[in-house]
């Protein structure tokens, strides 16, 4: 922002004794790829020998504060819409056990190596702050949908409601979650919010998994006054966003509470 680059740099492990450097190679191609689809400039990286492939990238750069948002002005009649659609653990997980197709496992892999931008890019141009369109956002990462939206509803003073049957939902990953291809982190995350969630009787086991499945890259959680949903979707339409899934609303609570219904 405001002209000044946005700079990374490698963080690597790699079993380079063990495991071919192609594939090395592939890793260090594909970050560079993204990075240049970002605009950042990779500047150098760090690497070291390990047992485990691992690969990060740490980034530094400045962000105007007037289009930034935080999870933590969501308001009573406000609305979400996600921007990618769910089940990116559960479909890798099925992976591992080889019971997933390439073509389904590709999609998935596909959805995760697509960049949050052009939603972001939505985001601004509907209006970003407390005065204007969009009120908070979130990532959906390690804590699913539910973990992170329990954090929009903590830091906002808030409650919110999930329609189970409005969530985007990768192909095959209904399916697996309901043969119990799930991850840890379905146990974890649900332990995390405790009673905070209140499942309504009509709602699958397998929506709640995809409610509860951690995502790897992915979409954003957009919190929008209803009044502003049909700007914010023509912008996310423009900007070539192929998932734009209404999936709750916000209400007045006295504590953090998740709703699915």
């Amino acid at each position: 922002m405001g002209g000044k680059p946005i700079t990374a740099m490698n963080i690597l492990c790699f079993p380079i004794k063990e495991r071919d450097p192609h594939e090395l190679a592939e890793i260090l191609r594909g970050g560079a790829e993204k990075l240049q689809e970002a605009g950042v400039a990779l500047v150098g990286g760090h690497s070291v020998e390990d047992s485990e492939p691992k690969f990060g990238l740490s980034v530094t750069g400045l962000v105007d504060p007037d289009l930034i948002t935080s999870n933590a002005g969501a308001k009573p009649g406000d609305v979400f819409v996600l921007t990618k659609p769910l089940g990116t653990g559960i479909v890798t997980t099925a992976a591992k056990f080889t019971d997933c197709p390439p073509e389904v496992l590709a999609y998935a892999c596909e959805q995760m190596a697509t960049l949050n931008a052009a939603a972001a890019t939505a985001m601004r141009e509907t209006g970003i702050g407390e005065t204007r369109a969009i009120h908070a956002a979130t990532d959906i990462t390690g804590f699913g949908a539910l973990g992170h939206l329990f954090q929009m509803a903590r830091a906002s003073g808030v409650g919110i409601e999930i329609d189970s049957r409005a969530l985007p939902v990768l192909p095959s990953a209904l399916e697996y979650a309901k043969e119990g291809y799930v991850t840890r982190g379905d146990k974890d995350n649900r332990d995390y919010l405790g009673d905070a969630l209140v499942v309504g009787e009509g709602v699958s086991s397998e929506r709640l998994s995809l409610l509860l499945d951690p995502q790897t890259s992915g979409g954003l959680a957009i919190c929008v006054a209803e009044a502003a949903l049909p700007t914010l979707l023509e912008h996310l339409t423009k900007e070539g966003v192929q998932t734009q899934a209404v999936i709750g609303r916000v209400f007045a609570s006295q504590s953090p509470t998740l709703s699915i219904i």
